[in-house]
């Protein structure tokens, strides 16, 4: 029987970006390898969005199941555990590492194997920097998705400028600061909407209300709608890896207003079809009223490049036939 390949994170009773991206190259390698996807939640317990079949799932039980397998982890959280868990139990497991993000915590107390992908440039400098991982067998494979755009794109002709601010709601991605700033500042043509759930959205829906500028959707299942009907994509974050949902803005060809964390400048290139916004928070009114001076040939330009680029790096035929390779060394 072919090696089994195993896919594994934490939290599948959520729905998070690391652990779609872990879903999205399980459906792609499966077709070429014998996988499965590992995890530690109950089968009825996973989100229902991963759409996982209970024929491809194994609740991790018994360390013994991981030998003689290779492990995909999608996760630093459970990295130590599974390579403490194969030292104990002298398993003969192959290990291939997901860097998802980057990291400024807790280096004691991480532990890497042998082979590492990398989703972003950023990604690698901090695992060759701050882990100090220059031994390793490291390699940059960019997050893609499945391509539902089209290169009939949208215009920026209308009496409003919406920017769409898709991410889970919490102190990482900083919402509730944007709006404590930048309320009453912004343009009244401009509208931030916050798509998505978390810790933090209660807060915000209230802070929201009676705000002309900033609008809270809550998580949205019509994704799709709601960027083509958007002008920009927006994120300003503390940290990052590679966002998708700054690879989805790409692909249905929209401009990208970003600041300079993990992967969002390799999506969104500045100059092109990203805005590069400061880190100073006195400069960002400025930045974000700027849009309203920009014309129709010039998004047009930018929204051509987001597509363009889109199509060249962050692809899902691409991204997985990538590890496709990767998977091939490992069992040779």
């Amino acid at each position: 029987m072919a090696t089994e390949i195993l896919s594994l994170t934490v939290d599948m009773d959520h729905f998070g970006g690391a652990q779609k991206v872990m879903i999205d190259v399980h459906d792609g390698i499966k077709t070429k390898f014998n996988a499965k996807v590992l995890g530690f939640n109950k089968f009825e317990d996973l989100h229902p969005k991963y759409n996982i079949k209970e024929n491809e799932y194994i609740r991790f039980t018994n360390p013994f199941y991981l030998n003689n397998k290779i492990l995909i982890v999608h996760s630093r959280n459970v990295m130590a555990v599974i390579m403490l868990v194969k030292w104990a139990f002298f398993l003969n497991t192959k290990i291939l590492y997901v860097h998802h993000n980057v990291y400024s915590t807790l280096k004691w107390a991480s532990f890497f194997p042998k082979d590492i992908i990398s989703i972003s440039q950023k990604v690698t400098e901090n695992l060759l920097g701050y882990f100090n991982l220059k031994n390793r067998n490291i390699e940059l494979i960019y997050n893609g998705i499945k391509d539902e755009g089209n290169d009939d794109l949208g215009t920026n002709e209308s009496d409003k400028i919406i920017i769409l601010y898709s991410a889970r709601i919490n102190d990482v991605k900083r919402q509730l600061q944007l709006v404590d700033f930048l309320a009453g500042k912004l343009h009244p043509s401009i509208e931030i909407h916050f798509a998505g759930t978390g810790p933090d959205y209660d807060e915000l829906n209230e802070k929201c209300k009676g705000l002309e500028n900033f609008k809270v959707l809550g998580f949205v299942n019509n994704t799709k709608e709601v960027i083509l009907n958007s002008h920009y994509l927006m994120l300003f974050s503390v940290q990052e890896g590679l966002p998708i949902s700054l690879i989805e803005g790409a692909m249905y060809g929209k401009p990208l207003l970003v600041n300079d964390v993990g992967g969002n400048i390799e999506i969104g290139l500045p100059g092109k079809n990203g805005i590069k916004l400061s880190e100073n928070w006195d400069e960002l009114p400025a930045m974000l009223n700027s849009l309203v001076l920009i014309d129709s040939q010039e998004y047009k330009t930018k929204c051509i490049y987001s597509r363009e680029r889109y199509k060249e790096m962050f692809t899902y035929d691409r991204m997985i036939s990538n590890y496709c390779k990767r998977l091939e060394t490992m069992l040779n």
